[in-house]
């Protein structure tokens, strides 16, 4: 492996990535951990990559999965316990609606069941649900104006 012509590169391009990052990662130390991940598959990987001029592409693709990883981890920590949504519905509301409820929260994504869950059911605002996901307040607001639309699109 050709070191020093990795670091060169790295060097060149540490700037964007880092910006890059800031843009899509919130929790500074998260950002960090991601940051030494991305330079290390791409350490890995860099024997693999046959066009060193295309090296600043081929880093910003290692850092968007990265921060793909980074969001689906995240999602799975923060699941919904449906037993919490299934518990108590039924006393105010009726079984009948309730299983109707439930059906049409079976059909969402996990994504639309979190947002949901955190924001109903949970009663966090917006802006504390953005630094619970570690993501930013706009894309909070258009999860939950999304979900809201696939929950009515599935209720029927």
């Amino acid at each position: 492996m050709d070191t020093e012509t990795y670091e060169a590169l790295c060097h060149t391009h540490l700037s964007t990535l880092k910006r890059y990052l800031f843009y899509k990662i919130s929790n500074p130390a998260d950002r960090e951990d991601i940051l030494q991940d991305i330079l290390l598959a791409a350490y890995q990987g860099f024997d693999r990559l046959k066009h060193k001029a295309a090296f600043k592409g081929w880093l910003l693709g290692i850092a968007s999965n990265k921060c793909v990883d980074y969001y689906k981890a995240k999602a799975k920590i923060l699941e919904i316990p449906l037993d919490e949504i299934h518990g108590g519905m039924a006393d105010h509301h009726g079984a009948e609606t309730a299983i109707m409820v439930n059906d049409a929260l079976d059909k969402l994504r996990d994504k639309d069941k979190q947002i949901l869950y955190l924001f109903y059911l949970r009663d966090y605002n917006q802006k504390d649900i953005a630094m619970k996901l570690g993501i930013p307040l706009g894309t909070v607001k258009s999860r939950i104006s999304k979900a809201k639309e696939n929950f009515k699109a599935a209720y029927e």
